[in-house]
């Protein structure tokens, strides 16, 4: 007669009793399986790549005490989670440059639990090329100006300094007390057309060294931006950037198709053409 299984269970877990296929109870793990090795790393996961902004990075899972059955990706800037990278390949955003990343990778085996291992920090991440040239600016006013002027400086130097702006042309933009290469002009509407017949109250404008931003389009943005969707804050990069485009010598730039992005070259203010609102240089206008 065979043994009853309570009885079994409790003499296989003492050890007093060699499991057969007669001995184990219906349901319970073989015990070698039951003793197998807990899932535990062995190396590293590794991540591999170039560290610069728009490059896609790649993780590798490592190595374990198990084969894993399944394995989960979690990447991270600095200390923090970055939402949504979950997969073992990511395309490194804007947000990222100066920072480092590291990758959390977890492994799983039925009988063998579930572990952890994280990745050596990368070092920073770079913008997409080196800096080729360093253009000096200064920060000016004309007329009655009723923004925060320290607002607005911020603002321009971020635009500047933005990864998705003309720093992805390799050119980087430091702003001195006075003069430089160039003045950034926050002016009163009725200032603007002083600089030049060519310019209009209603517009920003750019004439010689001089890029001058509409203190009535940087409070307002445009009917035209407006009615695509476009935020106020993107409105007032794009100003920047197309103003500031001019000064590096581009001309203006046409929609390519309804429904793409708009040149930042595109006066964007006075309307789309059917194209989406867009601060940034599109990488046609970024020369490699």
């Amino acid at each position: 007669m065979g043994l009853r299984p309570a009885l079994a269970a409790l003499l296989l877990a003492a050890g007093l009793l060699v499991p057969t296929a007669s001995t184990v109870p219906a349901g319970a793990a073989p015990a070698r399986e039951a003793a197998g090795e807990p899932m535990a790393s062995t190396e590293r996961p590794r991540v591999t790549g170039d560290l610069r902004y728009g490059r896609t990075l790649r993780a590798t899972a490592g190595r374990w005490t198990r084969a894993p059955q399944a394995t989960r990706f979690q990447w991270f800037r600095g200390p923090d989670p970055i939402r949504g990278a979950r997969a073992q390949r990511y395309t490194v955003r804007p947000e990222d440059v100066g920072r480092r990343l590291s990758v959390r990778v977890t492994a799983r085996r039925d009988g063998a639990g579930r572990a952890w291992a994280r990745s050596r920090w990368t070092d920073g991440v770079g913008h997409r090329v080196a800096v080729r040239r360093t253009v000096t600016y200064s920060v000016e006013t004309r007329g009655r100006v009723v923004v925060g002027l320290r607002g607005f400086r911020r603002q321009a130097q971020a635009t500047y300094d933005d990864p998705r702006g003309w720093r992805g042309e390799g050119v980087r933009f430091r702003r001195v007390a006075r003069g430089g290469d160039v003045s950034l002009v926050l002016a009163e509407a009725d200032e603007v057309p002083r600089f030049s017949s060519g310019c209009s109250a209603r517009w920003s404008c750019r004439v010689g060294r001089f890029v001058i931003i509409n203190q009535a389009r940087w409070r307002g943005a445009s009917a035209g931006w407006d009615r695509a969707g476009g935020s106020l804050r993107d409105y007032r990069h794009m100003v920047v950037n197309h103003e500031t485009g001019h000064w590096l010598g581009r001309g203006h730039a046409d929609c390519a198709g309804r429904g793409r992005l708009a040149p930042v070259m595109m006066q964007q203010s006075k309307g789309l053409d059917g194209c989406r609102p867009n601060p940034w240089p599109t990488v046609a206008e970024l020369r490699d």
